[in-house]
């Protein structure tokens, strides 16, 4: 089986050299090969470029959540594919669904000699797979507000997304939406979070589905209406490592 460590140089980038360093000398004598992206989207290619040899490959994913969503679409129902995730990126949050190993766990090397395997369910969305969360709404439009801005400030970290949370509230913070989950259609109203998830945490630490199971065969839905501005500064300025969602179907 090839070996293969998909690597984002944007994602931890004081400790990215290290890695490879430990990696190199790890699997020192096994065929291992390690692929950095260049750019958006080069990490689903270089996930869909091994998949598609149907030979049996172990990808490593050395980044954040969007470098592990990437490579899912590259891969996404090959058999000959096995993940692991390496989390060096900012908020990593689909590993945490593995409550019972921490962040140094997955970054031990020598943890992968003898791994354990899990299956894991998929999220498909207008031909687009994701692996942890679907989300609508307030978090969503944020988001679209820190890319807008990293086109024109080169600057990374929280500052990107304080100024993104203060431009959003600005804006109506609840849309109408028509919601159906399964034969159960429920009224229309306005919400703020609309998340569809098959891991348990989004957004850095928030959890809005604690019950969510990534090989139940089932989606876990949180909805939250007539959301209020001052709960959204309440939220936001929450220091705590875990907050959970109440809403939920």
């Amino acid at each position: 089986m090839k070996d293969v460590f998909i690597v984002n140089p944007k994602s931890g980038k004081n400790s990215q050299y290290e890695l490879i360093k430990e990696i190199k000398e790890h699997f020192q004598g096994k065929r291992i090969i390690i692929e950095k992206t260049k750019g958006p989207e080069h990490a689903t290619f270089i996930a869909k470029k091994y998949a598609l040899s149907n030979e049996p490959v172990h990808l490593f994913v050395c980044g954040g959540d969007g470098t592990l969503h990437e490579v899912i679409n590259g891969c996404a129902e090959k058999e000959n594919v096995t993940i692991s995730v390496i989390p060096i990126g900012t908020g990593n949050d689909f590993v945490k669904y593995f409550e019972d190993l921490k962040r140094e766990d997955f970054l031990n090397l020598a943890n992968y000699s003898e791994p354990e395997y899990t299956d894991c369910d998929l999220i498909k969305v207008n031909g687009e797979y994701s692996i942890n969360t679907v989300s609508f709404g307030f978090d969503v439009e944020v988001a679209k507000q820190v890319n807008e801005l990293k086109k024109k400030m080169p600057t990374e970290g929280i500052i990107p997304y304080a100024l993104s949370a203060l431009i959003s509230l600005r804006k109506p913070i609840c849309k109408e939406y028509q919601i159906q989950v399964d034969t159960k259609k429920l009224p229309k109203d306005k919400y703020g979070f609309l998340v569809f998830a098959n891991g348990k945490y989004y957004g850095g630490g928030f959890k809005p589905c604690p019950d969510a199971n990534i090989d139940d065969g089932w989606m876990d839905v949180c909805l939250i209406s007539n959301v209020k501005r001052h709960q959204i500064i309440k939220l936001a300025k929450n220091t705590k490592k875990e907050i959970t969602f109440n809403t939920q179907i």
